[in-house]
């Protein structure tokens, strides 16, 4: 089995993001009201990582745990931000992104999508809308399931990367999106399958400034880039689930298209950061 004892890229990107976040509460500790909360988290998944970097060849568990632990913890990373975001930034920056696609296109992106706006369809951008969670779960399962263990690096030091600048991201540019800042001529003519997700999302997302970037946009691209490193067939399969994503993303007015470039442009970041990184140490 590959060696893995050792601190790794994607180990430093995942400290370095949970020292970050860790120094801004302390520097803000004033205007977070669950600041001791957030510190103590933190500083207990820091403890726990090292734990993990250093005795994860001491059994199964903590072997599985040193290729996973970022995707253990990034719920709460992901959740947390609610107690930081609205606090730091208690105006959100909407009407600057709204400004900003009126002068690329005029009007509204989600207007363009009124001819799509059925249930059946707004159903069908809905199940493409959660692959999101999904995509890069299957692909580092994969990587850990073949033993490419290098490949399984390089693939979490990109998402990690793509993750925590974008929850950056939400952090300087706090935003609510389309659906909460635009008052539109149509409704979204929502399915079951819709309201079910929609609901769902609603509820456990306790965090709602996260449009820019576009965190689905950017991870999934950057997902679909990393399985055409590894597979250009299944590459080709997975293209279109992430390009009907990337509508979704615009019909269902989650985001703004000024979101969307911004997560493509992480996503190629992020990719192309890796490969320097990583370059001459693994084939890709």
């Amino acid at each position: 089995m590959y060696k893995s004892c050792n601190l790794k890229p994607f180990d430093i990107v995942n400290l370095s993001y949970y020292f970050f976040i860790i120094i801004l509460t302390i520097m803000f500790k004033n205007r977070i009201p669950a600041a001791f909360f957030l510190i103590v988290s933190y500083a207990f998944i820091v403890v726990i990582v090292f734990l993990i970097i250093f005795k994860s060849q001491k059994g199964y568990f903590l072997t599985i745990l040193r290729y996973f632990y970022p995707a253990v913890f990034l719920g709460f990373i992901f959740e947390s931000l609610a107690w930081i975001v609205p606090f730091l930034q208690p105006k959100n920056k909407d009407i600057y992104l709204i400004r900003i696609d009126n002068a690329i296109l005029s009007k509204p992106i989600a207007t363009y999508f009124y001819v799509l706006n059925k249930p059946i369809f707004n159903d069908i951008f809905s199940i493409f809308y959660t692959f999101y969670y999904f995509l890069p779960l299957v692909l580092l399962y994969v990587l850990y399931k073949k033993k490419y263990f290098v490949k399984l690096e390089y693939s979490l030091f990109a998402l990690s990367l793509a993750y925590y600048l974008s929850y950056m991201g939400y952090i300087l540019v706090p935003a609510i999106g389309p659906r909460y800042s635009i008052t539109f001529s149509q409704p979204i003519q929502g399915g079951p399958i819709y309201e079910l997700i929609y609901t769902f999302l609603d509820r456990f997302e306790h965090i709602k400034q996260d449009c820019f970037p576009s965190g689905h946009v950017a991870i999934s691209v950057l997902t679909n880039m990393l399985i055409f490193d590894i597979n250009k067939k299944a590459g080709y399969v997975i293209l279109p689930l992430v390009i009907i994503l990337i509508l979704a993303t615009l019909a269902l007015r989650y985001h703004y298209a000024i979101d969307d470039i911004a997560g493509l442009f992480l996503a190629f970041f992020s990719y192309l950061a890796t490969r320097i990184v990583y370059k001459g140490k693994v084939y890709v």
